[in-house]
């Protein structure tokens, strides 16, 4: 069964490549111009050549996060650091694929690709130039930070998140009017650029509360916010949309691998501050945790909710045919989805279709820039 499934990924690798070789010759002998296929999203800015550090502000320098011509800047983010997986051979690290993944289903699968946003990949300084190389070459931004040092008391409970308080970062990203926060391992079925417009994405004005009390050294709260994600899903046993009692672990409890933010400088200082304060929040989740405590229900930020279509942890085939957009799922590993084979093949075959657009892609670069 192990070698069937293997020549059958082979296959889609092969079928991807062809139809993409031919899509890409077609394009070059009867279609636009070469300039007419480079690929261009929310921003106007051309991905393909873009150099570390160069393209943080896309457009020019806009003002509030907004274009030139005063629309609003989108992106979707996503965090890469050095933590795990780091061997040379980028085919073995998985977490590394997954991003490409994500990359490809935004960028370029006409079914997933999106209209209105920047691709963006922040990277810490632990990410090799190899990876970074391959992820503009692939069309993202790639957005290199600096580590967000915390005290001692702010320790992950697994190595692997080691660094994830580094996507705190993103809320310095004030280029950027609103910004979708996704961990690598998400996979698209639809495009999400939607999400944009669900009534819970919207910036909000923090609350005058007469029974909040600041903690000692706590920073001023921002003016207005936006932090709009979903509750935490346990497994694949979940109805849809997931409820108190019907597959949320804790409702009110929001998973930090789907979010929505506005970038703001009194923002990030005010979650600084956070991290300065001992025992200010459980790091357990560390990311998670300091949002969830940041915008915690009874606050004053109070996270909003979105609609499950967009995203759900380990999703069920009911979910597929509810219409769910997006997934929270690793491609290479389910253990939580149970008995639902479709999905599983989904997630199997995604990796392995932009294996075959890439390598068909790479090929015919000559062709494109001819």
């Amino acid at each position: 069964m192990g070698a069937f499934a293997d020549k059958r990924r082979i296959i889609i690798a092969v079928v991807a490549a062809i139809a993409t070789i031919g899509l890409l010759l077609s394009l070059r002998t009867f279609g636009p111009s070469p300039e007419a296929i480079r690929v261009r999203v929310g921003s106007g800015f051309d991905h393909s050549d873009n150099k570390d550090g160069v393209n943080n502000q896309p457009d020019g320098p806009g003002q509030n996060g907004k274009h030139p011509d005063g629309k609003e800047r989108l992106a979707y983010v996503t965090f890469l650091s050095g933590t795990v997986d780091q061997d040379d051979d980028l085919e073995k690290d998985n977490y590394f694929i997954a991003t490409r993944i994500l990359i490809w289903q935004l960028l370029h699968v006409p079914e997933t690709r999106t209209h209105r946003c920047d691709v963006v990949v922040m990277v810490t300084p632990s990410v090799s130039e190899a990876r970074r190389a391959r992820l503009r070459q692939d069309g993202a931004i790639v957005y290199p930070v600096e580590f967000l040092e915390t005290d001692d008391w702010v320790k992950a409970e697994q190595h692997r998140w080691d660094d994830v308080m580094t996507k705190m970062r993103a809320w310095e990203m004030t280029q950027y009017s609103r910004i979708l926060v996704l961990d690598g391992d998400t996979m698209l079925r639809k495009p999400l650029d939607g999400v944009f417009d669900d009534p819970g994405a919207q910036i909000r004005q923090t609350k005058q509360l007469d029974n909040y009390t600041a903690l000692e050294g706590e920073a001023p709260l921002p003016p207005t916010y936006l932090l709009a994600s979903l509750s935490e899903v346990a497994d694949s046993t979940h109805e849809f949309p997931p409820g108190v009692g019907t597959g949320l672990k804790t409702i009110g409890y929001m998973n930090a691998g789907f979010f929505m933010l506005a970038p703001s400088i009194e923002s990030f200082n005010y979650y600084v501050s956070l991290l300065k304060i001992p025992g200010s929040f459980d790091p357990k989740y560390p990311e998670q945790n300091l949002i969830n405590k940041a915008h915690q229900w009874d606050g004053p930020m109070p996270w909003t909710e979105l609609s499950y279509t967009w995203n759900i942890r380990c999703p069920n085939e009911n979910d597929f045919e509810k219409g769910l957009v997006s997934m929270h799922e690793k491609w290479w590993t389910q253990p939580y989805i149970y008995e639902n084979e479709k999905v599983k093949e989904f997630l199997k075959s995604r990796r392995w279709e932009m294996k075959g657009w890439y390598d068909a892609y790479d090929l015919t670069a000559d062709v494109r820039n001819a």
